[in-house]
């Protein structure tokens, strides 16, 4: 048989779901005459989620919050046991513990007192306790009657945390949270209502008590940017080797950035493994965030301190069951066991930006239809992808990628044979977001992490391992073409001019009525040709209406011994091929050629 049996598939998706679709396609393609080897090994839907790292609010005023509504200050009883007056040096405090408010140079009493040792108390459950008075936290509350013409109560409060239900309550030093202990007898809730007591004069100076405000470092959660995780797919690859040779496993990525609908990005490498997510990743942030601020790569806006607390333990528990764990992807590691084999990523485009100024909303939306075109088999799968236009008719692209095993001209060349290109928008940023420098090798570290050859996929073909196994480096088209025009990449000679064809001219052949295209070889800049695309072929852009299909007749028997049976033939459909980068665009016609693609053999 002239070339392998490959499965054909067309089909339309929406712009949203066009990694999965095209995957299914892939591993459930019924390709004659043998088992379909293509295998999805992961798969995850585009997942946010929030964590959150604890800080601490420095000289934070103590408040309390009381159940009239009202909010208040805390203060922080001062040491009074040993005050002595200014200049003289007596001692202020009597024999039961009391400092008393004076008035006046004769230190005349007002009748007003603090207590400044301790006192006791009853509590809840009639027991006896005794607290001493410095460094208690005490707020002064708004509680007129006739018994009170002061108007405030002076209560001693515990620092500590309400927790979820609302009800418990855990003593502590970070939050601004406080319940009431007891009330604080004596005069406080005169004093605090003053703010400072004379409580002596002598010889021209005056003693002051004074009660200082309250201030700690208080907690606070504070959310990381928004964590996200791309929509994205992994199928396992098995090409065919010769009979006395292990095969080899590949695998490729398609991931669809967040929010993105222009693009996929292609990966591809070795050893892959993953981890589906397990729990749920709203919960991370439903009731600790203002929901409408979780944004991917945006500081959402924490709206429940408790609830930030929660999700923060959890994180750091490697113990807790109960929470959410975000997927996880790797790569078998390079001999250095640092880097993962994992090429860059190549931009696979098949829409654009709208640039008109009467088009308001110029972003593609997610559920827009992009039509798909595929050639499967086991080595390899070729794909034409293109997006509906936006609504100025004219932001789409006619897209080519190839993955996988390309046929050797060496017999031994299976290991490492394996590799992707595919087909980039305008280098614009009002069309797709991207500008030269975005994508090449001197400008752009991702593209140069395998030395100064290393492909991105969409200028050059991107191979899996040279010779000497060095990764990802770019090979070149060659093939068989005549003259191109070389529009906006250089000016031809004039003595060749005449070689151009002219644009109504010919395309298939007045001695054959044949079409003639070519194999495309790809060629490395220090190794040379190695191998070729298979069952895809370079044909000239040239009177060939879309889609149509290019029937060969391959003049190989199909039995040999009966002539009856017929030749094979073969079936290519063409494309035209519209995308500003592709790896066309390094080789012998960068702007006439394009793409015919096997669809059957029969």
């Amino acid at each position: 048989m002239p070339s392998k049996q490959v499965a054909w598939i067309e089909g339309e998706t929406t712009a949203d779901m066009l990694i999965n679709k095209l995957a299914d396609e892939i591993v459930n393609a019924q390709i004659p005459d043998t088992t379909n080897r293509w295998e999805k090994v992961f798969e995850v839907n585009e997942d946010k989620w929030v964590t959150y790292k604890k800080t601490t609010v420095g000289n934070t005023q103590g408040t309390y919050k009381h159940t009239d509504g009202k909010t208040y200050p805390v203060y922080k009883l001062p040491d009074l046991r040993n005050l002595n007056a200014e200049n003289s040096g007596k001692l202020l405090v009597d024999e039961e513990g009391y400092i008393y408010e004076t008035s006046g140079s004769s230190n005349v009493r007002t009748g007003k007192k603090i207590q400044v040792q301790q006192f006791t108390y009853t509590q809840a459950d009639g027991s006896e306790a005794t607290l001493l008075i410095p460094g208690l936290l005490v707020v002064n509350i708004d509680e007129p009657d006739e018994n009170n013409p002061i108007g405030k109560k002076c209560y001693v409060v515990q620092q500590g945390k309400y927790e979820l239900d609302g009800v418990t309550f855990t003593p502590g030093t970070e939050w601004n949270e406080y319940q009431i202990v007891t009330e604080l007898p004596s005069d406080w809730n005169d004093l605090l209502l003053k703010s400072k007591w004379t409580v002596y004069y002598s010889g021209g100076y005056t003693t002051y008590v004074t009660p200082p405000l309250y201030k700690f470092n208080m907690v606070q959660y504070v959310a990381n940017p928004v964590h996200f995780y791309d929509r994205t797919v992994v199928l396992k690859a098995v090409p065919d080797v010769p009979p006395d040779e292990s095969p080899y496993d590949y695998f490729v990525m398609l991931k669809h950035p967040t929010g993105q609908y222009n693009y996929i990005d292609l990966y591809y490498g070795k050893g892959f493994s993953g981890k589906n997510p397990s729990g749920n990743s709203v919960d991370t942030y439903l009731l600790a965030c203002d929901v409408s601020t979780v944004l991917p790569g945006k500081v959402p806006v924490v709206i429940d301190q408790k609830q930030a607390e929660l999700q923060y333990n959890k994180w750091n528990d490697p113990t807790d069951t109960d929470k959410y764990i975000p997927p996880h992807e790797a790569w078998a590691v390079d001999y250095d066991e640092k880097v993962e084999i994992k090429s860059p990523g190549s931009h696979f485009f098949y829409g654009a930006d709208s640039v008109v100024s009467w088009v308001p909303n110029k972003k593609r939306r997610p559920d827009y239809w992009v039509e798909y075109n595929l050639s499967v088999s086991n080595d390899r799968v070729a794909i034409v992808i293109v997006g509906d236009p936006s609504p100025d008719m004219d932001a789409y692209y006619s897209s080519f990628a190839y993955i996988g095993k390309t046929i050797p001209f060496a017999e031994y060349d299976h290991k490492g044979n394996f590799g992707i290109t595919v087909g980039m928008g305008d280098l614009t940023k009002e069309k797709t977001g991207f500008l030269p420098s975005d994508i090449k090798q001197d400008t752009n570290p991702a593209y140069s992490g395998w030395g100064r050859y290393t492909s991105n996929g969409m200028y050059s073909f991107s191979m899996l391992q040279t010779r000497s196994s060095v990764y990802f480096q770019a090979y070149y088209a060659a093939f068989i073409t005549q003259l191109p025009k070389y529009q906006g990449v250089g000016t031809i000679p004039p003595e060749l001019s005449k070689m151009v064809l002219e644009a109504n001219g010919f395309q298939s052949s007045k001695w054959t009525k044949k079409y003639h295209a070519s194999p495309i070889y790809l060629v490395h800049q220090f190794e040379g040709y190695r191998s070729y695309l298979d069952s895809v072929v370079a044909i000239t852009d040239h009177n060939l209406i879309n889609k149509d299909e290019l029937v060969v007749d391959t003049e190989e028997p199909k039995d040999p011994d009966d002539p009856t049976a017929g030749t094979w033939t073969e079936v290519y459909k063409f494309f035209k091929i519209n995308t500003p980068v592709n790896f066309f665009k390094h080789s012998p016609n960068p702007t006439d050629c394009t793409i015919a693609i096997l669809k059957e053999v029969y």
